[in-house]
């Protein structure tokens, strides 16, 4: 065995698929397989196996991934010891929920690479419940997660105490009503539950279903007036079309936000929604990190304490 063969592994479960595996890594796809067969050949047993999601990880192949994130990073740390602390090179494998993905890293990546040109940050969509799953199995290193309500982030962190992890809440961000300029809530300053209840509603991906819920406090919403997208921008072109209000964080669209600063949608505050999307970091304990991993997480952490700021002044 050697580094290019864990390299190739580490790359395919990252990627979930062969094909793209080698498209990351400037290979052809034979290359990356064979690899892995050999691989194979040599532990005597499978490694991925697949499945109607792609290719995944066996149980023995979660195993061995820590192993090999283990001694990736020892590598890179070697690497690192020998640069010039003007300029570092390397990789950092995060995961990030829905949310954080289509609000927060991609800010949070041109920040790192700004400060870092030689950085690069592969970042992994993950469910907030498979964040772990990821963590444990040495798929990532990093995750950042998202949920509604202080009580999940307390039974996350009762959760995780006996599995050896840091929690850190970044951030507690309010919810947003968001519409139309021509919506009759867009003259509105702020408004109360019941008002959202005569629109149909907006919501990005099916998991945001149960956050609605949660957030407008109802147990059950007529499915007739739901109208869900995939992704952030089809939310956006959704809701300024007029089809319906959205209940968001309020990073979902700040006043920067080119459909905002052109008055196409409106932000509307809610008067009765107690409830706060709390964005946190889990780490392994006493894991050593590299340096590129830390020079991420302090871009990370700079990037959330400048959006906490920003928070707390619009709450006053």
């Amino acid at each position: 065995m050697n580094l290019e063969q864990f390299r190739y592994i580490k790359e395919v479960s990252q990627c979930r698929s062969i094909s793209k595996a080698a498209k990351q890594l400037f290979l052809t796809q034979p290359t990356i397989s064979n690899a892995i067969h050999n691989f194979e050949e040599e532990v005597g047993y499978k490694v991925f196996r697949r499945s109607n999601q792609g290719v995944e990880l066996t149980e023995d192949g979660e195993k061995v991934m820590g192993s090999i994130d283990i001694i990736l990073n020892e590598v890179q740390n070697i690497r690192n010891s020998n640069e010039s602390s003007d300029f570092i090179s390397g990789d950092v494998y995060v995961d990030a929920s829905s949310t954080i993905c289509s609000t927060i890293m991609p800010k949070v990546i041109i920040a790192c690479k700004q400060a870092y040109p030689g950085i690069t940050v592969h970042v992994k969509e993950t469910f907030p419940d498979k964040s772990v799953t990821s963590l444990l199995a040495g798929i990532s290193t990093i995750s950042v997660t998202s949920f509604v309500g202080v009580d999940k982030f307390k039974n996350l962190q009762k959760s995780l105490g006996v599995r050896n992890f840091e929690t850190e809440q970044l951030l507690s961000e309010h919810f947003m009503l968001y519409t139309s300029r021509n919506n009759p809530l867009a003259q509105k300053a702020a408004v109360d539950v019941e008002e959202a209840y005569a629109f149909p509603w907006i919501i990005q991906q099916e998991h945001n279903y149960e956050d609605n819920c949660m957030i407008l406090g109802e147990d059950e919403i007529c499915p007739n007036s739901i109208i869900s997208f995939q992704d952030k921008d089809s939310v956006k072109q959704a809701i300024a079309a007029d089809l319906g209000i959205a209940v968001m964080a309020s990073s979902f669209a700040g006043e920067e936000d080119p459909y905002v600063a052109a008055g196409l949608i409106r932000r509307v505050g809610l008067t009765d929604v107690t409830l706060n999307m709390m964005h946190v970091l889990l780490t392994p304990k006493k894991r050593k990190f590299t340096t590129v991993e830390k020079c991420f997480l302090e871009e990370l952490q700079k990037f959330y304490r400048q959006l906490q700021r920003k928070e707390q002044s619009e709450m006053e």
